[in-house]
């Protein structure tokens, strides 16, 4: 439950900031240019290979999420959230998962761009695993393993051509942090490292101001030897981002 709240948490406070923000963006900032808010839904196609013991290879699956991103000046805020159940998308799984899979994850970072195609990002990051037994609005019911992982990140951005009919982006991010889970029937939290490749274009609509974004990312977050984490996800997605300025 809890990160199904935290989800319907940052659609809300995205909601509600687009509704702010519409009223400040068509300012320009003195000597610094627009501000600008985009949000939007992601579908994707993920696969993902997790070891803790014994392995998951969930095979090729489809997923969704939410991506949002607010600048103003030099100052960049953004987020993201997808989830990835095995049984792929369906209302009746958004209720009660039976999977044997079930991911959900999220990330924030605030970023200052040093120049007009170069942003440096820092944030947090979770993520929520289940191996097994099935989940009800996100919250498991009962499971074989469940990973509870928090991180602190830090990354660049590249992007060129943006508000323009197609642009192109890059992001590139590490991951320092722990994750809590079960071993032999013990409770561990051992510390984990990783990183997340990203790249997309931005493709706008006609004239109006959707664009459709096709992309693909590369992740990968692992503990030591000892404890034998890991996780491997490869996704192809698109999002459909409104964006204002």
């Amino acid at each position: 439950m809890r990160n199904t709240l935290i989800a319907a948490l940052l659609f809300a406070m995205a909601t509600t900031a687009s509704a702010q923000i519409s009223r400040i963006i068509t300012t320009p900032n003195r000597g610094s240019g627009t501000s600008s808010f985009s949000i939007g839904p992601r579908l994707a196609s993920y696969s993902t290979d997790f070891r803790a013991g014994a392995r998951v290879d969930t095979g090729r699956q489809s997923g969704f999420g939410l991506v949002g991103e607010y600048r103003s000046g030099q100052f960049v805020l953004d987020f993201m959230w997808d989830h990835d159940p095995e049984n792929g998308f369906s209302l009746a799984d958004i209720i009660v998962d039976v999977g044997n899979y079930e991911r959900d994850r999220g990330e924030a970072t605030i970023g200052y761009a040093v120049t007009p195609n170069l942003d440096l990002q820092g944030g947090i990051r979770f993520d929520s695993v289940r191996i097994g037994g099935a989940s009800f609005f996100g919250n498991p019911l009962f499971s074989a393993l469940e990973v509870q992982h928090q991180a602190i990140t830090a990354g660049v951005k590249i992007h060129t051509g943006d508000g323009n009919p197609i642009g192109w982006y890059g992001v590139g991010r590490g991951y320092l942090g722990s994750a809590d889970f079960d071993v032999a029937g013990l409770g561990v939290n051992p510390d984990t490292t990783g990183f997340r490749l990203e790249t997309g274009i931005s493709i706008r609509l006609g004239t109006s101001s959707w664009y459709a974004v096709p992309g693909i990312e590369y992740e990968k977050i692992q503990t030591d030897e000892d404890f034998g984490l890991e996780l491997d996800t490869n996704r192809v997605f698109v999002s459909f981002v409104y964006r204002m300025r």
